[in-house]
């Protein structure tokens, strides 16, 4: 924050000298046109002449100035961006790696119970649906017991 702000004041004082030394010569032009004489209208616009491309050059400046730190800003901003890709690529691999082993597990377990399932199953098929008792039959016998 520090480097921005003197950059900033940087930037408005080179700019506020260009535009001083634009206002100045404007004014010693004006003068110059109601003084009526040949060579210090002549002087004027030599040193208008001269002032303008000072001006000129200072403005470029501090463009290039500017337009420098701005392209080295965006080369940290790429760089730390890389940084947070990398750091996500791993950070995906990882969770990725997590669930596989998750699902893994979890497919192992249903193995187990579809086992246990069959196992069941072939256990049931000794009794046939007839022999199974009904709900009927079950309440006929809880009010036998009674």
């Amino acid at each position: 924050m520090g480097s921005r702000g003197s950059r900033r004041r940087t930037r408005a004082t080179v700019l506020a000298v260009a535009n001083g030394l634009l206002i100045v010569i404007c004014l010693t032009v004006s003068i110059a046109l109601f003084s009526q004489n040949e060579w210090i209208l002549r002087a004027a616009a030599v040193a208008a002449v001269l002032v303008a491309i000072g001006a000129s050059f200072l403005v470029r400046h501090q463009l290039l100035v500017e337009r420098l730190a701005h392209s080295d800003e965006r080369a940290h901003v790429a760089q730390q961006y890389s940084r947070i890709t990398s750091a996500r690529v791993v950070e995906n691999a990882e969770f990725v790696d997590l669930m596989q082993r998750r699902l893994d597990r979890i497919d192992e377990r249903l193995d187990k119970i579809d086992e246990e399932v069959a196992t069941v199953v072939a256990a049931g098929d000794k009794h046939s649906i007839a022999d199974a008792p009904t709900v009927v039959d079950l309440k006929l016998r809880g009010l036998a017991a009674s």
